[in-house]
């Protein structure tokens, strides 16, 4: 008898454990990190950073803004032709629009921290893209070039891999003949200055520095 009363208690506290258990997920909420904002304020984001496809509304002084496209409200934004999107990013929130930023055009409202980062990684992208690429200063080698900066991608270009490099005076490519890991790494790079168009850095040397 103490037997069955024990394989009964044991059975029962099975059940009691899987009803809580059962309850406490229910109980969880499930975080909104999307929304659709049908009214929505760009006041209500600090320090914006804009990407228009056309821009057709005022924004703050401080926001850095990048257009497709001149419009009469991009006054003071940078033009990149490659950019595209309609976004507004703050430090926790975005607002993603389903078409030109304009006042009572819908929008998402998200605080994702993966959309963040990737539309982070995106503005970044045609901001800089608009930097004028400045020839590297002349190394004492003769015919060379050195220039210091930051690795910002390693991609596959023709049978190379070219190093996309920012540096104090805009972005420049660097050629290499094998693929190196310095995404995101400081590099110092002697070489030699070829192409006409878009001319970029035949790489001879190159130092990692951190």
């Amino acid at each position: 008898m103490d037997v069955i009363s024990l394989i009964v208690g044991f059975v029962v506290g099975i059940i009691a454990v899987s009803i809580a258990i059962e309850l406490s997920w229910k109980k969880e909420e499930v975080v909104e990190t999307c929304k659709i904002a049908k009214r929505w304020s760009i006041s209500e984001i600090s320090n914006p950073m804009i990407v228009a496809e056309k821009l057709k509304m005022n924004v703050p002084r401080n926001a850095k803004v990048v257009v497709k496209v001149e419009t009469a409200f991009s006054k003071g934004a940078k033009v990149n032709p490659d950019a595209y999107g309609n976004f507004i990013l703050g430090s926790n929130k975005a607002l993603i629009f389903s078409g030109e930023i304009r006042e009572g055009q819908l929008a998402l409202r998200t605080v994702d921290g993966r959309i963040l980062r990737k539309l982070r990684e995106l503005f970044n992208e045609f901001w800089e893209g608009k930097e004028e690429e400045a020839a590297p200063e002349k190394s004492h080698r003769k015919g060379t070039v050195t220039v210091r900066g930051l690795a910002k991608a390693v991609v596959p270009y023709r049978e190379n891999y070219l190093i996309r490099l920012s540096y104090d005076k805009g972005l420049i490519g660097v050629l290499i003949d094998e693929k190196m890991e310095l995404e995101g790494r400081k590099i110092e790079v002697e070489g030699e200055m070829v192409g006409d168009e878009r001319p970029f850095i035949k790489a001879y040397h190159i130092e990692i520095l951190e």
